[in-house]
């Protein structure tokens, strides 16, 4: 599968990382005759679709001239493939290299407007329509909602149950979906987080890009600038967002919205909070707790910022210990 290696017998050490149920390995070619020196294999079920668009979605940026790992070989039947490794070096690895992210981030946000610039439409039907992933719409839009509620709210917050419903079922939640949901729609990464960004030779690559789908650029704009797993400045928040904008010249200039941006960091800071709840209670990957507070402090800050959903800062009141009780950090420490 992987080309130059041959009969080669590689050595395998399993990669450590991430929330998803796929598993990577990493592959060294002992005794190949040529080709790369390592590879990924990349073994996947059939129990979340989006694995399954890994590979549509590959053809789709890559044909729009994206930069992501080369595919030597895929065993549909054994679920798994052969991938380019594009070594280990992740954008979050630069998080504290105050003089060289931001140059990262610009080549980041550059392989962002490319994805952008698809329009839907343009892509073959049946794409779409069914090897990809459905779009952003306003049932997406609550799904992520009630994810929040089910798996960090309800496990968190200072609120009663019946309080918690009252605030998911109000009209602030159902004005974000309603008002996201009918905005024209662009095709977008949906995990553009700095862990799911490789930087090779000084530029950009994209990985786990398989939740492609049509949706609003603002969403994985938020997805970066508000990652929880990395503390950016407001200031060189602002900067990047300017600096997105600007790619776009004369054309539509998406990010520059507040309001829309806005809505786009509550939804997918809720969408990760819930994920932070699921896989750190509920998987039992504690890790995944030590990001609440960051995630915590950046929806509270677009809320304060924005106006929006003020109902929603109080579900963002967490229990005493709660957290740390689940095997999180204590908050405030």
């Amino acid at each position: 599968m992987i080309p130059g290696w041959g009969s080669a017998a590689p050595e395998v050490v399993p990669i450590e990382k991430g929330g998803s149920d796929r598993r990577y390995y990493r592959l060294t070619g002992v005794g190949r005759e040529g080709g790369p020196e390592t590879a990924i294999l990349m073994v996947y079920t059939a129990n979340r679709p989006d694995n399954l668009s890994f590979f549509a979605a590959t053809d789709v940026l890559a044909g729009a001239g994206l930069r992501m790992p080369r595919i030597y070989g895929h065993d549909g039947e054994r679920r798994c493939a052969w991938l380019e490794d594009l070594g280990r070096d992740d954008l979050w690895e630069w998080r504290e290299r105050d003089g060289e992210r931001g140059a990262l981030y610009r080549s980041t946000l550059r392989q962002a407007a490319k994805i952008h610039a698809i329009e839907p439409e343009a892509l073959r039907g049946g794409l779409v329509g069914g090897e990809l992933q459905p779009p952003f719409d306003e049932g997406l839009y609550q799904w992520e909602q009630d994810y929040f509620f089910r798996e960090f709210a309800s496990r968190f917050s200072v609120l009663t149950a019946e309080e918690l419903e009252e605030v998911r079922l109000g009209e602030g939640l159902a004005e974000v979906r309603r008002t996201l949901a009918a905005l024209p729609r662009r095709m977008v990464h949906r995990d553009f987080q700095s862990q799911n960004v490789i930087v090779r030779d000084g530029q950009a690559w994209l990985i786990d890009y398989q939740g492609l789908r049509p949706g609003r650029p603002e969403y994985d704009l938020a997805s970066l600038l508000y990652d929880p797993y990395v503390r950016l400045p407001e200031g060189e928040r602002r900067e990047l967002l300017a600096y997105y904008a600007g790619l776009h010249g004369a054309g539509e200039a998406f990010g520059n919205d507040a309001g829309v941006f806005a809505r786009c960091a509550c939804q997918r800071l809720m969408q990760a909070l819930g994920a932070y709840g699921k896989l750190g209670v509920g998987d039992g990957k504690k890790a995944f707790l030590e990001h609440i507070p960051n995630a915590v402090a950046n929806l509270r800050s677009v809320l304060a910022e924005s106006g929006l959903l003020p109902e929603l800062v109080r579900v963002l009141e967490l229990r005493p210990g709660a957290v740390e009780a689940a095997g999180g950090p204590r908050l405030g420490a």
